[in-house]
């Protein structure tokens, strides 16, 4: 009995696949080479945005850590914490956080509301008063005088309701940008 020195494969199903050739191994093997080549790069890419991502959401983290509770939580003014807030709700990378930061506008909108309604009503009022005294006829000392602190007190209203930004002092952000 004469065997043939190529090997025959059965095909699961009972049926023969045929003669496994030496070129039909070597496309075989280079096919599963690919892909598990393939399944390797996608595994590192995916690992690999997993951590960048990661990487970024700890400079985020960071980034409020130190500026943040200067900024809001040790401001006493509801206009800045609420402006921040605003500002940070708008351009937060991650919605996890921006979500937090929603719950704290939440928060402290009702504080904000019972500070700067007085405000509101006064500039309301002095303004009635600002238009009335300028379009009456007969203009006095006294009335340039009242005209004069009222706006004086416009202009201290205004810079409440839309105060600059105070920022943590220059030597602090300079020491920051040292470190990094």
């Amino acid at each position: 009995m004469a065997t043939s020195s190529k090997s025959t494969k059965e095909d699961p199903n009972g049926g023969n696949s045929g003669p496994v050739t030496p070129k039909l191994k070597f496309w075989i093997d280079l096919a599963k080479w690919f892909i598990v080549s393939v399944a390797l790069v996608v595994a590192t890419k995916v690992i690999d945005t997993g951590l960048r991502n990661r990487t970024a959401d700890l400079a985020e983290l960071k980034f409020y850590d130190k500026y943040i509770t200067e900024l809001i939580v040790l401001n006493p003014d509801p206009v800045n914490k609420i402006m921040m807030a605003e500002y940070i709700i708008c351009v937060s990378p991650s919605e996890k956080i921006r979500k937090r930061w929603k719950v704290y506008y939440d928060s402290i909108y009702p504080e904000y509301i019972e500070y700067i309604t007085p405000i509101v009503e006064e500039k309301a009022l002095l303004q009635q008063r600002y238009l009335s005294l300028s379009r009456s006829p007969g203009v006095t000392d006294a009335n340039q005088d009242e005209l004069a602190r009222i706006e004086m007190r416009l202009g201290e209203i205004r810079d409440i309701l839309f105060p600059k930004m105070k920022l943590p002092e220059k030597e602090y952000l300079e020491n920051e940008n040292k470190q990094q």
